[in-house]
């Protein structure tokens, strides 16, 4: 990560967390500043290296062994090279409808990188190892580990939000019976804040994934391959399920309330890029990209994936 773009992170954490303090604070004075402070320690510690087993697990994605996929494999181990990963990350395949790719972990030692089936399905050898690129640069610049205190940071501000706005519920009888004061400031406080974390947790992610965009071109050597994979993702979302359980087309939600950039945007951005590498040899990206062959598909939608729709 660059100076820039470690100041920028280093600023978004720094007002999310001036907020979550200010909610303690509100909430219960010094000692609440001290419990909150104990609590996100305790959870920035501890949490985040568990959470990532439990979601796994709890999305139902598999594993892929090396003899499933192979190429898949090779394809990482040339990618995590060239970012300079110590450690290659596994490869967890996922039953869901929706093209998806994403990171998961508290480090690069324990990353792990969670692809669809309609992905590996619909993407070519290159536009897989172009979606992978992405991935691997979000791992090699640290971004789990920064999301994921961004998310447990805004998670916590939500939860203590709505604990203060039961309290303030439950004095309003005894204010208005007693003639005492309500702290009205402190309740729009309240209400503003969540907002105001996610808003600047979804700036972070935003700007990081400009960010992995940027790594992935230079170390895979082929920015076209990457475009290509987002404009089929794009594509891909705005296809009947989508309609049905999000009816917003992609790019049409206000941009402040969005985790990733519009996909246009990042195109150009990336066809205008020069990498710094070579493209991958031919012999890792050729026709066959090694889709596991004891998933034979077509991929269905599981109660889960409709849950997390709706929520």
């Amino acid at each position: 990560m660059n100076l820039n773009n470690l100041l920028q992170s280093a600023l978004m954490l720094s007002g999310m967390t001036a907020l979550l303090a200010l909610i303690g604070y509100v909430l219960a004075g010094r000692d609440g500043l001290v419990i909150t402070g104990s609590f996100a320690f305790v959870f920035l510690t501890f949490g985040r290296g568990a959470s990532k087993a439990w979601m796994l697990k709890g999305i139902g994605a598999v594993k892929l062994r090396t003899d499933q996929a192979p190429a898949l494999h090779n394809i990482l181990a040339e990618l995590s090279a060239r970012a300079g990963l110590g450690h290659v990350p596994s490869i967890y395949l996922l039953d869901a409808e929706m093209m998806l790719g994403f990171s998961a972990g508290n480090s690069e030692n324990d990353a792990a990188i969670v692809l669809t089936g309609p992905l590996v399905q619909g993407l070519s050898a290159r536009e897989v190892a172009g979606v992978m690129a992405h991935e691997v640069s979000h791992i090699a610049s640290g971004d789990l580990a920064v999301m994921g205190m961004a998310d447990l940071i805004t998670r916590m501000t939500r939860t203590l939000s709505m604990v203060g706005l039961i309290l303030f519920v439950f004095n309003i009888p005894m204010a208005a019976a007693g003639g005492g004061y309500l702290p009205w400031g402190a309740l729009v406080l309240l209400v503003v804040a969540p907002l105001m974390s996610f808003v600047m947790q979804m700036a972070l992610s935003r700007a990081r994934e400009f960010e992995a965009d940027f790594g992935a071109v230079n170390i895979s050597g082929d920015g076209e391959a990457l475009a290509h994979a987002l404009e089929k993702l794009e594509t891909q979302q705005r296809g009947l399920l989508r309609h049905v359980f999000l009816p917003h087309q992609p790019g049409t939600e206000p941009s402040m309330l969005r985790s990733h950039p519009i996909t246009q945007e990042r195109v150009e951005r990336i066809l205008a890029q020069i990498p710094q590498s070579a493209p991958l040899p031919a012999h890792l990206i050729g026709e066959h990209h090694g889709y596991p062959t004891d998933w034979p598909g077509p991929f269905g939608v599981p109660i889960r994936w409709l849950l997390r729709w709706w929520r």
